[in-house]
């Protein structure tokens, strides 16, 4: 697990850097789509779906999976395989084709693992590609229910997701973060989007204060009014918080302790 963020900083990009790749997605769900068998089958650059064995070729919610720093895809997967069995819904776990997602700068300028350090610095690559490829195969292959389309991300995969989910919103009905740094703002944003934060208040890795105040405040001064979930703990999903944010996302509960 990676511990290199003393150069961790905020920021808010209207605009992205020169040369950035777009992130708006264009993968829909499709009515005609067949159906792939129960388990996992690979996609489209690695990424690995996940059938529940409820599936009976009806649409049926799914949640996108971004790793964390240096993760798998299929590592990743293990974590919500019983989730998914239990809630009925479909999973695709999706692989950055680097050590991290590719909007994550080096302090120097080059796309890496280490801490983002300016907005200039900052754009889309390769992975909005892949990533669109991925649903685009996954949607020709299984049904979708799209009033339950979440995308669940962790660590930096929790920053992307932030960050690829806000500028998706007509895709994108809840976006799950799980310790994140940090969130860039797209020009425009639908008020009407779920958003749910956790983070743990020992957090050695990415600053709680951050999440809290400068993560959830910044999504709030654009218009959406995200759940921010505390719990006690360090760098990790909580099973509690993961609980709460899936109840939210696939049948809007909100918990308590939300903004």
């Amino acid at each position: 697990m990676r511990r290199l963020f003393a150069f961790l900083v905020l920021v808010a990009v209207p605009s992205l850097a020169p040369g950035a790749v777009s992130p708006i997605l264009t993968a829909k769900p499709t009515a005609t789509a067949s159906v792939l068998p129960s388990g996992r089958t690979v996609v489209a650059n690695g990424a690995i779906a996940y059938v529940p064995a409820s599936a009976n070729g009806k649409p049926m919610p799914l949640i996108v999976l971004l790793h964390g720093y240096g993760g798998k895809a299929d590592q990743f997967l293990n974590r919500f395989t019983k989730e998914a069995d239990n809630r009925g819904v479909i999973l695709l776990a999706l692989q950055s084709k680097g050590p991290t997602w590719d909007l994550i700068p080096r302090h120097d300028g080059g796309d890496g693992p280490l801490a983002m350090k300016s907005a200039p610095n900052l754009r889309f690559g390769a992975d909005i590609a892949r990533i669109d490829a991925a649903l685009s195969d996954l949607f020709s292959h299984m049904p979708i229910d799209t009033r339950h389309v979440v995308l669940l991300g962790f660590s930096d995969g929790a920053s992307y997701a932030l960050s690829l989910g806000l500028a998706n919103p007509q895709l994108f009905t809840t976006v799950l973060a799980f310790s994140p740094g940090f969130v860039v703002i797209p020009k425009m944003v639908a008020p009407s989007q779920h958003v749910f934060i956790a983070h743990g208040r020992q957090d050695q890795v990415l600053p709680f204060q951050v999440a809290e105040k400068d993560i959830a405040g910044l999504i709030i001064a654009n218009h959406l009014k995200p759940i921010f979930r505390p719990f006690v703990g360090d760098h990790h999903i909580d099973d509690s918080a993961l609980s709460d944010g899936l109840a939210y996302a696939l049948g809007g509960t909100v918990p308590a302790s939300g903004l």
